[in-house]
């Protein structure tokens, strides 16, 4: 952090192209305005920028600033106020010069939606703070005025009695009507019956098959036995012998065994036969109807009267209306002023250059 507060002067064309140290101060001798420069902007911030509206408590406005009069400026010497409001507040010559805003006898109202126009004037308060409402001089008396009753005349209509009259209807007899209606025959009707053929499929009888038989060889040979014959003494002491034959080999001949054929019969399938469907004709007999007769009585209507009451409209009677005057009294209006007064304590407003 810097321990030296660093502080410079000069015009606001040096002060606008001065960017100056982070934290650095400068007074701007061209309007008296105090400057904070950050290091990277020319010019710096202002602490109070041009155009801001403040009150002040002495009749004149100090260096810096200008009273909020309604004054025309120079706009080349007070180019950075032009810059910021214009012709806002008033075009002064139209070319050379400009107003400053107008807050005598004005209390300051913020821009919104229903007052969205700068530099716009609704008007000023009279002296000592007061508001003015529309004021009605003189005194004006409305003569009295009284209307005339009227009553109307009572009217009593005549009643009508209308005449009962009778009315004489005829006897009348309608003839009675018999219809003959004509016998009718049907004619029968037989539908022919149909008797389906039969059919009887053909037997089948299957061919047998006998296998033939089947010898195979087994061996070499017929069996054949090899001896061998030794003389065998009976016994001790005695001096004949006999002679005994062993076996001494075995052998095989060659041989077949058969194995007889394999005989299957024929199958045989007998013949299916189906019988013929026989559908019998189908026969509706004639339906007769015979003669008839519709029959109307005759209707009679023996004499009668209708009888029509005679209507009794009694008289209407209606009275007469009276309706009184009706009196207006004279209305006096005195002259009357509402004013209004604002608490207030009057100040100067001026603006920065």
């Amino acid at each position: 952090m810097a321990t030296q507060l660093q502080f410079r002067r000069g015009t606001t064309a040096q002060n606008n192209s001065y960017t100056g140290l982070v934290g650095e101060i400068s007074l701007d001798t061209s309007t008296t305005n105090i400057r904070i420069h950050d290091g990277s902007t020319a010019g710096g911030a202002e602490i109070i920028p041009s155009g801001t509206i403040v009150a002040y408590g002495a009749a004149s406005a100090p260096t810096g600033w200008l009273l909020c009069d309604d004054s025309a400026v120079s706009r080349s010497t007070y180019a950075r106020l032009f810059a910021v409001i214009g012709t806002g507040y008033g075009a002064g010559n139209g070319s050379t010069t400009f107003n400053v805003p107008d807050l005598r006898d004005k209390v300051p109202l913020g821009k919104g939606t229903n007052n969205d126009t700068l530099g716009t004037t609704t008007g000023s308060a009279a002296a000592s703070s007061v508001l003015a409402s529309a004021s009605k001089t003189g005194v004006t008396t409305a003569a009295a005025n009284t209307g005339t009753g009227t009553t109307g005349t009572a009217n009593t209509g005549t009643g009508t009695t209308g005449t009962a009259n009778t009315g004489d209807a005829t006897s009348t007899t309608a003839a009675s009507d018999t219809a003959n209606a004509t016998s009718t025959t049907a004619a029968s009707d037989t539908a022919t019956g149909t008797t389906g053929t039969a059919n009887t499929g053909t037997s089948n009888t299957g061919t047998g098959t006998t296998g033939a038989g089947n010898t195979g060889a087994d061996g070499d040979g017929d069996l054949t036995l090899t001896t061998y014959t030794v003389n065998r003494t009976l016994g001790a002491g005695t001096k004949d012998t006999t002679q005994v034959s062993l076996v001494t080999a075995i052998s095989q001949a060659s041989h077949s065994h058969s194995v007889p054929g394999l005989s299957i019969p024929a199958l045989t399938v007998p013949a299916l036969s189906v019988p013929g469907l026989s559908i019998p004709a189908l026969t509706i007999p004639s339906l007769t109807v015979n003669n008839h007769q519709h029959a109307i009585p005759s209707l009679t209507v023996n004499n009668h009267a209708h009888s029509v009451p005679g209507l009794s409209i009694p008289a209407l009677s209606v009275p007469g209306l009276s309706i009184p005057a009706l009196t207006v009294p004279s209305l006096t209006v005195n002259a009357f002023s509402v004013n209004t007064t604002l608490p207030t304590e009057v100040v100067n407003y001026i603006i920065k250059i």
